[in-house]
């Protein structure tokens, strides 16, 4: 299954998903580092680290609900695409079998 042009589509669809979530998760990192200008640093600093650490946990959540779907979609994707590459070569089995039977018996 070398040149199986679906599992290429996998790939590159794959690479996308990473490359997003990876820009995703700078993009909220740049927003952590961000200083927080309006208010006094001694009055904000606990409740800036409890809120920054509740964000971070909840997005870990999201980023490994996402990937256990992903795991799980390409996974329902793969045994689709085989149970069909499957159902084809059976069917020409059939249909060579089917075939030598008729030569033999004439």
């Amino acid at each position: 299954m070398v040149g199986n042009p679906a599992s290429g589509a996998l790939r590159r669809g794959l690479r996308v998903v990473a490359l997003l979530g990876t820009l995703w998760a700078g993009q909220a990192l740049a927003q952590d580092a961000a200083p927080a200008t309006d208010a006094p640093a001694a009055a904000t600093s606990d409740f800036a680290k409890t809120q920054r650490l509740e964000e971070l946990r909840y997005r870990h959540l999201w980023i490994a609900y996402g990937a256990a779907w992903l795991i799980v979609f390409g996974f329902v994707w793969r045994t689709w695409k085989q149970a069909e590459e499957t159902d084809r070569s059976l069917a020409d089995l059939k249909r060579r079998v089917a075939e030598m039977e008729g030569k033999s018996d004439g």
